[in-house]
């Protein structure tokens, strides 16, 4: 993937609304917006289950906790060298709230969108 590839993708995320029914993410809105929060991916999997808009929601705040994990271990063996560190924490951080803010406003909007480069990692719940 070269970096125009990566640009287009942090433009445009992959929507992929249609592939759910609209009855579906309405029940489940709320499911979605919790998902957006790193720490509780798991709670559309409790409220319903058996939606693939859930299940969706699920695996996307799966991948952004798993982001976030990564991205503050990086953070923090970095923060020990002066200026190199600190620009790369101040990355991961803007890094962080973007996909947190597309994450919550795609919900708050009733879209099932991607995180850019990454949301395609893995699904874990099918």
């Amino acid at each position: 993937m070269n970096f125009n590839e990566i640009l287009n993708q942090i433009q445009h995320p992959e929507e992929v609304t249609d592939q759910f029914a609209p009855e579906d993410i309405q029940t489940n809105q709320v499911s979605g917006i919790l998902a957006s929060f790193p720490v509780l991916f798991w709670v559309p999997l409790l409220i319903a289950g058996d939606s693939p808009y859930a299940k969706f929601c699920a695996n996307q705040g799966l991948i952004y906790f798993v982001t976030n994990l990564v991205l503050g271990a990086v953070g923090g063996f970095l923060g020990w060298f002066p200026l190199i560190g600190w620009l790369i924490r101040l990355l991961a951080s803007l890094i962080s709230l973007a996909c947190f803010v597309l994450l919550l406003v795609s919900a708050c909007q009733r879209k099932a969108r991607k995180i850019p480069v990454l949301g395609n990692l893995f699904q874990a719940f099918n």
